[in-house]
């Protein structure tokens, strides 16, 4: 009876210390973080954000303006060769041209798409609205988004707003501190996060502070990836 007692505490040591199943660690869900860029490309500062993104091995993803694609095929092909991914954000990022109708928004990106498509060989379906979803110029509702669905758009907004677009003075240790701050606020539970940046010639501080932002979501447990159509919306109904 003691042997048998010796026994089963020697097995019951060796099941708490053995390893946890694989598939106990593959069921741990994963949380990703999305670096979006808008307002590009740009002639010099896209270019040596590509370099800054690809020293650091991570993946973007690019709501491009029309206009600018056109005036700076040199710095889109090194996007697109980067293998990043491409959103729309409309043809002229023009308030009145964006912003008069459900039809003229949908036109202008339904032009960018083609323009990408033809000069790149890529197919684009996500966007995001210059200045948001939730800009005041043109009511984001359900016939609305029905537009846009019948048309294959997805509409991505974003969850952390780094305002280096209103403010690219910033520094680069402003710009992580403002991530802290709204993913620690608003954000702690989310497995996924979108962060909105921006690629306009005075954005140098957003590149230099892309390794901090990296560090701090790689040690919170996240992976960075890009936005596509398998990718879930985000957007809000007014």
């Amino acid at each position: 009876m003691k042997l048998l007692n010796k026994i089963f505490i020697m097995l019951s040591i060796l099941f708490i210390l053995s390893p946890i199943p694989s598939k106990a660690l593959e069921d741990s869900p994963k949380k990703y973080v999305y670096l979006t860029f808008d307002d590009g490309p740009t002639k010099g500062n896209t270019p040596r954000l590509l370099d800054e993104l690809e020293r650091l091995n991570l993946p973007a993803t690019f709501f491009v303006v029309g206009s600018l694609v056109k005036e700076n095929p040199e710095a889109m092909k090194k996007m697109v060769d980067n293998n990043h991914s491409i959103g729309l954000h409309t043809m002229s990022h023009n308030r009145n041209k964006c912003y008069g109708s459900h039809e003229s928004f949908i036109k202008e990106n339904s032009e960018l798409r083609d323009l990408l498509r033809e000069r790149y060989n890529i197919e684009c379906n996500i966007i995001r609205f210059p200045f948001g979803s939730q800009n005041s110029y043109l009511r984001m509702d359900k016939v609305f988004v029905d537009k846009l669905h019948n048309n294959n758009f997805k509409i991505f907004d974003w969850h952390i707003d780094t305002t280096d677009a209103l403010n690219p003075n910033k520094g680069p240790q402003e710009l992580l501190n403002i991530c802290k701050r709204q993913y620690e606020k608003f954000y702690k539970d989310n497995s996924n996060i979108i962060i909105l940046m921006h690629t306009n010639s005075n954005n140098d501080n957003t590149i230099k502070s892309l390794e901090g932002i990296k560090n701090y979501f790689v040690e919170l447990g996240y992976e960075f990836k890009s936005l596509d159509d398998n990718s879930k919306e985000l957007y809000h109904i007014k």
